[in-house]
């Protein structure tokens, strides 16, 4: 994780560390090692919503998944499931190639 710490630079009030320690209690849902999402991960994806709230900190916070999804070998379908499954609505797909600039 700090290859991708330090191949994203954020440039908004939220860093990628924070994306990733919000993040890091996910990885064994993300990695397909739970059936489930934990609550301390379901609680890191709701402070990271919370703290995504403008823009440019929301295009931060995708820069960072988007690279930290490849390090981890996050499955898709897990990645995709994880904001419902918290109780979080975002309104687009989650994508490995989503454009973070819109």
């Amino acid at each position: 994780m700090l290859a991708v710490e330090a191949a994203v630079q954020v440039r908004a009030d939220i860093s990628c560390p924070d994306v990733l320690n919000d993040l890091s209690p996910c990885l064994p849902f993300l990695q397909g090692n739970a059936p489930l999402p934990s609550d301390q991960c379901c609680g890191g994806v709701r402070a990271l919503y919370a703290a995504a709230d403008t823009r440019p900190a929301r295009q931060a916070t995708c820069r960072c998944l988007k690279a930290a999804y490849l390090q981890v070998h996050a499955q898709l379908p897990a990645a995709q499931a994880l904001p419902g499954d918290c109780g979080v609505p975002i309104s687009y797909k989650i994508t490995p190639d989503i454009d973070c600039d819109k």
